[in-house]
């Protein structure tokens, strides 16, 4: 017994680490954003996450908590606007979420933060002073704006 605690405390000693091979050492030049984006676009996985990014803004992709439109093949651009928290952590946000997706309703997105990340801008408080999530802004066929809140 003593033989094996004796072979489970021994270590390596340190001049075992400091023969790592040349080709590990840091690079000291680096790279622009632009230059890592593109290297990162030519690759296969690369290539496949801008297609959907591209998807997300046209409003066609799938459903994601930064989606800030969803057309689901409407032609024109849709008469409700969902303020709705940006991190996705609002049970109520996620509620209507999951209504607007399975109902399909062609649908503007604007992504506000809960009062635990931060203030919420003054132009989403001009239109709802409570600051309460989810808001939903309706333009009505004559042009008029109506706000409903309240889940």
């Amino acid at each position: 017994l003593a033989a094996e605690v004796n072979s489970f405390s021994s270590r390596p000693s340190l001049s075992s680490f400091t023969n790592f091979p040349t080709s590990l050492a840091m690079s000291t030049t680096t790279d622009s954003w632009q230059t890592l984006q593109s290297a990162a676009s030519n690759t296969p996985v690369g290539s496949a996450l801008d297609q959907e990014s591209a998807s997300r803004t046209a409003g066609t992709g799938a459903a994601f908590v930064q989606n800030k439109l969803r057309l689901f093949g409407a032609d024109e651009k849709p008469k409700l606007t969902l303020y709705r928290d940006h991190a996705g952590w609002c049970p109520y946000c996620q509620k209507t979420m999951l209504l607007i997706e399975e109902k399909r309703i062609p649908i503007n997105i604007e992504l506000v933060p809960m009062r635990s990340y931060g203030d919420k801008p003054e132009s989403f408080l001009r239109i709802v002073p409570s600051g309460l999530l989810p808001a939903l802004l309706v333009e009505t066929s004559d042009g008029r704006k109506q706000v409903v809140t309240e889940s």
